[in-house]
């Protein structure tokens, strides 16, 4: 559940603090007040794209921040967080985001660095933001059967499934380049193995370039160095007017005068100190200088060795690495030349095995699909008749199709196939009385759409960790008796999950259970968004101005009023 949003110098807001509640908050206000940046800012918080543009005018960068409370995700989040060495407190996390104006982003959980990526995986599972955006996703059927999967608690099993599918194709395509690269691959035999036996000869480690070449900057320079070092040791310790022998003197000269100025005292202290730090860098230069020997054997064998790099990374890569990661595809390129028959038959009934396992996670996968599909059916239908197309008819046609190159074999067919199973979903409709379902995507208005979409978080509801459920004008293309019905609908999700819920709509507003007026004014010149918090009468207030417009009239008051008494009815 998200409590806390702090937004500063985001588009039209300067410095915004949200405090928002459990249940249903509402957002409204005039159109280009600035409700949808306060969306596009928490998008930002859970991993969504940042825009150098969205960064304030008068600003050079934009912070976003919101705090969290992790409880009901608690089982998904926690391992996350503990991979990342991220330990909240409290079971609440703060996530924030800057941007600036050059560019530049940084992430934080907690004050501890992220990457984007990161923020959204959180976010994935902290909050799901339904805007005009996501009415399109339900034109593609790859969501269709990732929503239909969710529902029928079908995800576990198609994990399974995946790994399984995944070692298989990996295997198949062993197969495929063995039999089809062994004849070309034989020709390159010789050059392969003399690759490979050079490079292994080699025995490179990827940092050791800059170690050979430090190790030949020292011994080159050995004459400057030892000079160094002789000077630097007989300064500080080798001669009566040393380092060390001065202090001592020094030392001696103070220790008595203590008696008479407790300040010398002090004074003595900081010499003896200096003098014990002096003796430490003696003896440092003295084991340096003891290490320092010219070994002109030595240099030459540096000199070759660096020789040899450059001559392996000229033949194999421009880096060490590359050269070793070129040893060792060589090396897999050997292999596949050297793979006799009887390992090609081992390798096709370990694609057997692998195919029955397999298959027979895609039979059950696709079973449990076909025989979920009414209650599924009956459940969407329910909701969307609920939402004022009663005379809608919704349906899910599920597709297998055969295909001989296909590498799931399931009653003896061979079926086409990818990680998610053999079967296409698509989500149908068929909005009037007498007409045969068909695609959404070739259908559905704006208006029907939102309403789909609605029903099925509705249904989901339950089912998911989600605790932020975020509406962005999800009243598009309704209005009268649907748009109470929709009020009502988001007020029972609401009682699930907390949502937030942009509307220019009363019916929708009225249902609220923490109402916001987001407003624009002029300040030194330029527009700023402002929100604000409402009690009760600025409600009705507000509520009259969404029905009526801006002639708020005694009557669309009283109208505003009986329709805030029937929401909490």
């Amino acid at each position: 559940m998200l409590s806390v949003l702090e937004i500063r110098n985001f588009v039209l807001i300067d410095k915004l603090r949200i405090k928002l509640g459990r249940g249903n908050n509402v957002l409204t206000g005039e159109t280009g007040a600035g409700k949808s940046i306060i969306i596009s800012a928490l998008e930002i918080i859970t991993g969504e794209k940042g825009s150098t543009l969205a960064v304030g005018p008068a600003a050079d960068r934009l912070t976003v921040s919101g705090v969290f409370d992790i409880r009901d995700a608690k089982a998904v989040i926690m391992p996350k967080l503990t991979a990342w060495g991220i330990t909240p407190e409290n079971d609440e996390i703060t996530i924030r985001r800057e941007i600036t104006k050059d560019g530049k982003s940084r992430s934080f959980i907690d004050h501890t660095g992220v990457k984007v990526s990161q923020l959204k995986e959180i976010g994935d599972v902290l909050v799901d933001i339904h805007g005009q955006h996501e009415h399109q996703s339900l034109f593609h059927t790859a969501f269709h059967l990732d929503f239909y999967d969710t529902f029928i608690n079908a995800n576990d099993l198609k994990s399974r499934f995946r790994t399984a599918f995944n070692a298989l194709t990996s295997l198949v395509r062993r197969h495929r380049e063995i039999v089809e690269n062994r004849t070309a691959l034989a020709r390159e035999r010789s050059f392969l193995e003399y690759a490979v036996n050079e490079i292994s000869a080699a025995k490179l480690t990827a940092t050791e370039e800059t170690d050979v070449r430090e190790e030949i900057n020292k011994l080159s320079n050995f004459e400057k160095i030892a000079s160094g070092i002789s000077g630097a040791y007989e300064a500080v310790y080798g001669s009566d007017e040393s380092a060390l022998a001065m202090l001592g003197k020094a030392l001696s000269a103070v220790q008595p005068l203590s008696e008479y100025d407790a300040r010398f005292a002090e004074a003595a202290a900081m010499l003896e100190d200096i003098s014990y730090r002096t003796g430490d860098v003696r003896d440092l230069i003295a084991e340096i200088k003891n290490g320092v020997k010219f070994d002109p054997a030595r240099l030459e064998a540096l000199n070759e060795r660096l020789f040899l790099i450059s001559s392996l990374k000229k033949k194999y890569g421009g880096t060490i690495p590359e050269v070793i990661a070129y040893g060792a595809s060589a090396g897999e390129k050997l292999s596949l030349i050297d793979f006799s028959d009887e390992d090609i038959k081992k390798l096709e009934a370990e694609i057997a095995v692998k195919r029955r396992e397999a298959s027979a996670l895609a039979l059950e996968l696709s079973e449990l699909r076909r025989s979920s599909k009414d209650a599924f059916v009956g459940r969407i239908r329910t909701e969307i008749a609920d939402l004022g197309m009663e005379n809608a008819v919704f349906d899910v046609e599920m597709v297998r199709e055969e295909d001989d190159a296909g590498v799931i074999e399931v009653d003896g067919a061979r079926y086409k196939a990818s990680a998610e199973g053999v079967d296409t979903v698509e989500f149908l409709i068929a909005p009037n009385k007498g007409s045969m379902p068909a695609p959404l995507r070739k259908i559905a208005s704006g208006g029907e759409i939102s309403r789909i979409m609605l029903a099925m978080k509705t249904v989901l509801a339950d089912g998911d960790f989600t605790g932020t459920m975020v509406f962005d004008e999800i009243d598009v293309g309704v209005g009268g008796r649907i748009a109470e019905v929709i009020g009502e609908k988001l007020a029972a999700l609401a009682e699930k999950k907390q949502v937030l819920v942009i509307t220019h709509l009363a019916q929708i507003a009225s249902h609220a259970d923490t109402h916001f007026m987001v407003s624009k004014s002029d300040v030194d010149g330029r527009t700023v968004s402002n929100i604000e918090l409402l009690s009760d009468e600025a409600r009705v207030n507000e509520v009259a101005r969404m029905i009526a417009g801006k002639e708020i009239t005694d009557t669309s008051r009283a109208h505003a009023a009986e329709m805030l008494a029937r929401a909490k009815g």
